[in-house]
């Protein structure tokens, strides 16, 4: 008797195609982070009327934009309404940053 052949090989994990897979994923957590920085700009500037051309990811929420606790509860409002989450008062205390802010959003929509 012969063995019988089947079209069903088992193939090797293809490392490019894995790589492949995970360059796209993080292309993609970095476009939904660049739609979240576009959108916290447009917050920001309508609450300060600054520039969006004047901050920038490193810019401090309080010490740099002068953020009062009334601003920064609408500023929290907002995010939490328009991404659908909820942003913990623990969480919210280790913010510093405009990216610390885009950084727990991202984190808070997945």
């Amino acid at each position: 008797m012969r063995p019988v052949e089947s079209d069903h090989s088992i193939s090797e994990p293809d490392p490019d195609a894995d790589r492949e897979r995970v360059s796209d994923l993080e292309d993609l957590a970095e476009r939904q982070k660049e739609r979240i920085y576009d959108s916290l700009m447009q917050m920001v500037t309508e609450l300060t009327g600054l520039s969006p051309t004047d901050i920038k990811p490193e810019t401090e929420i309080v010490a740099d934009l002068g953020f009062d606790s009334l601003q920064i509860y609408e500023l929290v409002v907002d995010l939490e309404s328009t991404y659908e989450i909820r942003l913990s008062d623990d969480d919210l205390d280790k913010v510093l940053t405009v990216q610390d802010v885009v950084d727990l959003v991202y984190s808070g929509s997945k």
